[in-house]
């Protein structure tokens, strides 16, 4: 099962599995509020735990008996890392596209992560509310070339031409006259963490009993060092997990698939060994 990262959709696999083994099925998924999956209601905050079980409810919808594989980018290798941990007898092996997190939260940040959460729902939330009702700022509306440039521009480096185009697909919805607007839900910019202490992290990772492959992007390394550094020490401590390193930006197993793609088939070929 093939989950993408925030703001992302399935469309961001669709340059890596071509170069992948063939002899297995790749099951690509929109996660809730993304591309073209269906919406979650007024009122709920979508979270950690909301992501992890949309795994259990797509491989119990597909009849998935056995353990399967996950493959995660950003947040989705995290979520895949949760539900490793929640349901290990469901989950034969993990691979995790530059992805380590989410960010931990300490005891005296809890209030003030709740109430951060809370005051950007209700903002969205009244902002759609107030969109559907004919009042407000309209939502925003781009020409080709500005749609394509908005998937292009990332927090973490820009994407390449040709996996930018094949993102934009699900990304944006086309309208009647050649327009683009968004298709996800504007509530992803909600915080989704369950805000786990790094104790609690800790017990998700140990508890991540097969075999698992780190692929960290060589552009990411300031944010394994500072921001995620508790989790390069948990990843250490778990003799399951194995960590490598490939020159390129966070979304490299777009940019560059072939070296994404090398590195997970040897692991694959060799999982059954000991890490």
């Amino acid at each position: 099962m093939c989950l993408h990262g925030y703001q992302d959709n399935c469309a961001s696999f669709d340059r890596l599995i071509p170069m992948l083994d063939g002899d297995r099925t790749y099951l690509c998924l929109d996660w809730p509020n993304h591309g073209g999956s269906s919406g979650t209601p007024l009122g709920a905050r979508w979270t950690m735990e909301n992501y992890a079980l949309t795994i259990r409810r797509v491989a119990d919808h597909v009849q998935w008996s056995a353990p399967f594989g996950c493959l995660g980018h950003s947040m989705g290798g995290q979520v895949a890392k949760l539900f490793a941990a929640v349901y290990p007898e469901c989950v034969a092996w993990l691979v995790l596209l530059d992805t380590a997190g989410p960010v931990a939260a300490y005891p005296e940040e809890i209030t003030w992560s709740i109430r951060r959460a809370g005051h950007e729902l209700l903002r969205l939330e009244s902002k759609m509310s107030t969109s559907t009702s004919g009042g407000g700022r309209p939502p925003p509306v781009y020409g080709y070339p500005g749609a394509l440039e908005r998937v292009r521009r990332r927090h973490y480096g820009q994407l390449d031409d040709e996996p930018a185009r094949k993102l934009m697909a699900r990304y944006l919805r086309p309208g009647p006259t050649g327009e683009f607007h968004l298709a996800n839900d504007v509530r992803l910019g909600v915080p989704y963490s369950q805000w786990f202490s790094p104790a609690q992290h800790r017990n998700v990772v140990t508890n991540v009993r097969c075999p698992t492959l780190v692929i960290r992007a060589s552009d990411s390394d300031s944010y394994y060092i500072d921001v995620y550094g508790v989790f390069v020490e948990m990843y250490e401590e778990n003799p399951n997990f194995r960590t490598v390193v490939v020159d390129g930006n966070h979304d490299v197993h777009m940019n560059n698939p072939r070296a994404v793609a090398t590195l997970i088939n040897k692991f694959l070929n060799n999982k059954l060994s000991k890490l």
